[in-house]
C-alpha cells in the first residue's frame, strides 16, 4: 500500500477506535501495517506518538491499561504488546522482529496450579534504546534510555541507562554414542 493511503487507512481505523474507545489517541502520522491488530477495553488508554512505524504484524492488547508509544518508534515484524496496567515506550526506540512485552502473568501456586487471573506491573523502556529480536519484556522492567537489549534477552528487572544487555548462551556439542 502506497504510504499516503496507508497513513489515511490509519488516521480513519484510529478515529473510529476513538468513537468508540474514547482512550484511544494518535499524535502524527502513523505507518502501521494493515496487519495490526489493536485490541482495547472501554476502560483502556492507547497514545501513540507521531511516526509510528511497524512491519507487518503487530499486536496491541489492552485490558483496563495504559500504553503510551512515544514519536519516532518503530516495531518489526511480530511484535506484541499485552498491558493489563501501564507500559510505556519513549521516543526514537527500536524493536527487532519477534519482540514481546508483557506488563502481566497468570497467578499461580503449588495447590491450585495456574489461575485465571492475573498479576500485573508496569513496564517503562526509556528514550532511544534498541530492542533486539525475539526479546521478552516481563511485568515491573524498567528500562533506561539510550540502552541496547541483545537478541534473545529475557529482562524482568531494572536495567540502568546507557547498558548494553546480553545473555550468555553456550553451546555444547557432543558426538552422538552408540
Amino acid at each position: 500500500m502506497k504510504p499516503y493511503l496507508l497513513v489515511l487507512h490509519n488516521k480513519i481505523r484510529i478515529a473510529l477506535k476513538h468513537i468508540k474507545y474514547k482512550g484511544v489517541k494518535s499524535n502524527g502520522i502513523l505507518l502501521i501495517s494493515r496487519n495490526t491488530k489493536i485490541s482495547v477495553t472501554k476502560k483502556s488508554q492507547l497514545i501513540l506518538g507521531n511516526h509510528l512505524i511497524n512491519d507487518g504484524r503487530f499486536v496491541i492488547i489492552i485490558q483496563d491499561g495504559k500504553v503510551n508509544i512515544g514519536d519516532n518508534v518503530y516495531f518489526n515484524e511480530d511484535a506484541m504488546i499485552s498491558c493489563k496496567s501501564s507500559v510505556e515506550i519513549g521516543s526514537g526506540c527500536r524493536f527487532g522482529p519477534n519482540v514481546k512485552i508483557f506488563d502481566n502473568n497468570h497467578r499461580f501456586d503449588a495447590e491450585n496450579g495456574v489461575s485465571s487471573e492475573f498479576k500485573a506491573a508496569p513496564i517503562s523502556i526509556g528514550k532511544n534504546c534498541w530492542i533486539g529480536s525475539n526479546v521478552v519484556i516481563l511485568k515491573g522492567a524498567t528500562i533506561g534510555d539510550n540502552c541496547v537489549i541483545g537478541a534473545g534477552c529475557v529482562i524482568s528487572g531494572s536495567i540502568p541507562e546507557k547498558s548494553i544487555v546480553t545473555q550468555n548462551r553456550e553451546i555444547n556439542i557432543e558426538p552422538i554414542k552408540g
